[in-house]
């Protein structure tokens, strides 16, 4: 609720407010829809009245919201690497955490969320000729990692466990590294292999000992 000049109450706050909740929240509920639906069906076998049907709307309303059924599609993909971004975030900024516990616990989530996820979006949401989408995906989740990672690389010189120069430089090699291993066909096992020797070589640590 607002107060106007004159000293009146006004409603058009809440109204507001209240319209906005039910956007996000409508938005939200297709987003989950068609998650569910591409993961069951795949991306060619879903169509927008699908998604409708399941979120109890109308087509219209899913083309209001997404305009089409790639875009829907890019913005599924877009949340699922946003929750993984905002983990990797949370456990980078982790003050309680030595940085070679947290190193450790990145190759391992780097490969449970980017190598399973992205076997998950092969398999579910399409083919080769929608995987520029996964990749574009990927390129924003490497930007929004960059800056706490390099972060982080400066908190292992302060401890005293990384000699890194340029952390700057160092982190982008690293997450590009990362992002173009995970998304390689390889086998889970081969991945975590890689990402270990990989990330350990390119810090001048042994993260298998940590």
């Amino acid at each position: 609720m607002t107060y106007n000049v004159s000293g009146v109450f006004s409603g058009k706050g809440c109204a507001m407010a209240k319209r906005m909740n039910n956007t996000e929240e409508r938005k939200k509920q297709i987003l989950d829809i068609a998650e569910e639906l591409f993961l069951k069906h795949g991306y060619y076998g879903v169509n927008l009245d699908d998604v409708a049907a399941g979120a109890s709307v109308v087509r219209g309303t899913v083309l209001h919201y997404f305009d089409s059924k790639e875009n829907l599609y890019k913005c599924v993909l877009d949340r699922r690497a946003q929750k993984s971004a905002d983990l990797l975030v949370a456990l980078m900024v982790n003050k309680d955490q030595p940085v070679l516990e947290i190193l450790r616990t990145f190759v391992y989530f780097c490969m449970r969320q980017f190598k399973e996820d992205k076997d998950d979006t092969d398999r579910c949401f399409g083919d080769e000729n929608m995987r520029y989408q996964l990749d574009c995906v990927r390129i924003g989740t490497y930007y929004k990692l960059l800056d706490p990672f390099e972060a982080l690389l400066e908190r292992g010189n302060e401890e005293g466990v990384l000699r890194i120069v340029n952390t700057r430089a160092r982190a982008s090699s690293v997450l590009f590294a990362v992002f173009g291993l995970t998304g390689e066909s390889i086998s889970t096992i081969e991945v975590t292999a890689e990402l270990y020797d990989l990330i350990g070589n390119m810090l001048g640590v042994d993260l298998k000992s940590v």
